[in-house]
């Protein structure tokens, strides 16, 4: 059965919302103070969907560890996967509506891989 602790996933929200932050400001065409709350909101969003679709199917066979895939596993993809899609949609919907698309994707790209590194270590 799949269920974590409760103080775990606050943990990991957290945690990715900093991460997505640091990775946002870390990159300078993304240094905005506006794009990196959104993306930050948009990664912690995103993490706590992710984990409660877990919760509700007891996703126990999503988190196992695959060496092929650089000790991945499918539950730390899917949430990469989540962020990338909740920051792309806010980024290009709202926040960086009149920007290049290049960059929304760009900026979305960070903040989902943020949110698989650290999911990959939560």
């Amino acid at each position: 059965m799949y269920a974590p602790p409760l103080w775990l996933i606050v943990l990991g929200a957290v945690l990715v919302g900093l991460a997505a932050a640091g990775a946002l400001y870390l990159w300078p065409p993304s240094r905005d103070r506006r794009r990196i709350v959104v993306g930050s909101v948009a990664a912690v969003l995103a993490f706590l969907l992710w984990r409660g679709a877990l919760l509700i199917a007891d996703g126990a066979n999503f988190d196992i560890d695959y060496p092929v895939l650089l000790g991945l596993s499918f539950e730390d993809i899917g949430s990469g996967i989540m962020a990338f899609l909740f920051a792309a949609l806010a980024f290009g919907l709202g926040a960086d509506r009149a920007q290049p698309a290049q960059l929304v994707v760009r900026s979305a790209a960070l903040v989902g891989v943020a949110a698989m590194v650290v999911d990959r270590f939560v």
